[in-house]
This record gives structure tokens, C-alpha cells and sequence, in this order.
């Protein structure tokens, strides 16, 4: 991590304008896939072309999204908006994965009726276009997600990385198709458009399944990290080295960008441990995580009955584990 934290002011700042950047992409994809489908008849270039209307209007919630993120948690809204990023990355999933359903269910249609007929050298040159637009959005994205830091723009970056890859695939099929009627075997070249778009599907399958598995999981509550588990653990026990605890157990739910952290800690009944010191410590252990998480709500939870310290982590009825300091 950098000695030198960006201002999440400037954070958002820059992750609205991405968003602006994806949506100006997916108008000139869009018109782009259009207008060549129209030229060339290619299932796979309409594909290319419906998708970033979809993005597009996904775009726009994006940028409501972003601004509700960036409020403060309020008595109606007690754990703020960060259950929408989630949620709308998930919705993106969705989308992408009903894309390629449709051009499954076109494409084995098409192969069951003869193929498609398609000016496959003029499909050439929109793999070009597509390709180089598709990789020059995703360094763009790039750059700018490493200052916005944000899992909306990293699922943006991850869509257009694999339309450029596929976009050379595409381009790759279609000039064996040429060859192939080059050669005198005209009678193929009606399946290649379909049987490109089954390979695409095939790559393309593990993007929207990874994307609602991730997320899926963020709305259901579900925490599998061992990586954040360990950093938070670590933290934890460099913060309150000093104290003479008895246990000490930690949760943490990770909503989008939102990090919400409880600690709970188990002191001796006769500890010496007022309230200035515990404040003292959950204000050095918040200032600690807040280097990570921009958006983080922090618990600490002390108390002297193991009971509640076995609760929190649904061990009721479990003996608790002394921790040697």
C-alpha cells in the first residue's frame, strides 16, 4: 500500500468519471456492432452491438449508485447504501449471462438450419475496430481503477479486456472463413459465424458466473476471505497487544466497498480498564482499518462474561480459548 492515501472525495471523483468513459464506450460499441451486423448479417457482431445498450443503461444506475455510496449512514438508512454495489454488480451478471443464452439458443438454431450466410470480409475490419476500442478502454479502466480502488469499475475493466480478446477470436474466424472459400469449400463458411459464437460462449461462461458468485455471496452475507480474515486478525492483536485480554474474537461482513468489523474482546472482571482507555483503543484500532477501508463501520465490544465473546461467533455453547499475550 501507498504511504500516501488518496482522499476518497477525489476517489469517487475519478471513479464517476470511469463510468462516464465505460458509458461513452458502450455508445460507440453499440453503434459499431449495429452498423456492421446490418453490413455483414454476423449473429457475433450482434452480440457485440446489443450488449453495450444493456451496460449502458446499467451505466447510469452506476452513476446513482456511486453518489448514494458516497452519503453517510442516517436513522432510515442505519448501514448506509453499500448493499447497492453488490447488488448491481450482480444485476450486470445477470445481464451478461442472459446475452449469452440468447446467442446459445441463436446459434444452435442457426447450425440445425443450414448455417448463416455472412460477408466475412467486411466482419474483418469490425474485429479490428472492436478490438483495438476494447483494449484501449480496458487500460484506461485500468489506470484510472487504480486510483478509484472500486469493484464497479474493476467488473467494467474485466468486460472489456475479454471483449478485446474476443473481438481478435472473432476476427480470427472469420478469416478462415475467407480461406475456406478460397479453397472451394463454400458450403462451410455458413457455420463458422455460429459455431464462433459456441466457442465465445464457452470462454466467455466463467465471467458472469464468477461475477454473481462473488457477489451473490456479499448479499447473502456470506464471508469466505481468509486473506481479509488474517489482516483483520492482525491488526486486531497489534492494537490491543497491551491490554491483558482473555479472548478476543472477530467478524467482519464486506458488502461492495463497505466494510463493516466487530471485536469483541473479554477482559478479567477486576481489569482496570475504563471508559477513556476503551474508547482510546477502538479510536486506534478505526484509524488502523481506515488506511485499508474508506468506507468501514467499526464495533468493539468489551465485556467480562465469556458468554457473549462465544455468541458472536455462534459458539454458544463452546468453551473459550484463553489467548497467551
Amino acid at each position: 500500500m501507498s504511504d500516501t492515501k488518496i482522499p476518497l472525495e477525489y476517489k469517487v471523483t475519478v471513479e464517476k468519471r470511469a463510468i462516464k468513459l465505460v458509458m461513452l464506450g458502450d455508445v460507440l460499441l453499440a453503434v459499431l456492432g449495429l452498423s456492421f451486423f446490418y453490413l455483414t448479417d454476423s449473429l457475433a457482431i450482434l452480440m457485440d452491438g446489443v450488449y453495450p445498450f444493456i451496460d449502458l443503461l446499467a451505466g447510469l444506475l452506476t452513476l446513482r449508485v456511486v453518489s448514494l455510496m458516497a452519503q453517510q449512514a442516517s436513522q432510515a438508512q442505519p448501514f448506509g447504501y453499500a448493499i447497492f454495489e453488490p447488488v448491481l454488480n450482480f444485476i450486470k451478471g445477470v445481464l451478461i449471462l442472459l446475452v449469452i443464452l440468447v446467442a446459445f439458443y441463436a446459434s444452435v438454431e442457426a447450425i440445425l438450419h443450414g448455417g448463416r450466410h455472412i460477408d466475412a470480409h467486411i466482419a474483418v475490419y469490425y474485429s479490428v475496430i472492436s478490438s483495438v476500442l476494447g483494449f484501449a478502454m480496458a487500460y484506461g479502466l485500468y489506470r484510472m481503477n487504480q486510483t478509484a480502488q472500486s469493484s464497479l469499475i474493476h467488473v467494467d475493466l474485466q468486460g472489456w479486456l475479454t471483449g478485446g480478446v474476443l473481438s481478435i477470436a472473432v476476427g480470427l474466424s472469420f478469416g478462415v472463413a475467407i480461406w475456406m472459400e478460397a479453397i472451394g469449400h463454400e458450403e462451410w463458411v455458413p457455420y463458422t459465424d455460429p459455431v464462433v459464437i459456441l466457442i465465445l460462449i464457452v470462454l466467455m461462461l466463467p465471467i458472469p458466473l464468477k461475477i454473481l458468485k462473488e457477489n451473490g455471496l456479499q448479499i447473502i452475507g456470506r464471508t469466505d476471505d481468509d486473506r481479509i480474515t488474517d489482516f483483520l486478525k492482525t491488526q486486531v492483536h497489534q492494537v490491543f497487544d497491551a491490554v491483558a485480554y482473555l479472548d478476543i474474537k472477530i467478524r467482519y461482513l464486506q458488502a461492495g466497498r463497505m466494510m463493516y468489523v466487530q471485536v469483541y474482546l473479554q477482559l478479567d472482571e477486576q481489569a482496570r480498564f475504563d471508559l477513556h482507555q476503551q474508547d482510546d483503543y477502538r479510536d486506534r484500532l478505526y484509524h488502523h482499518l481506515k488506511q485499508t477501508y474508506d468506507y468501514l463501520s467499526l464495533d468493539v465490544i468489551y465485556t467480562a462474561q465469556p458468554i457473549w465473546v462465544m455468541r458472536s461467533i455462534g459458539e454458544e455453547h463452546a468453551e473459550p480459548l484463553k489467548t497467551e499475550n
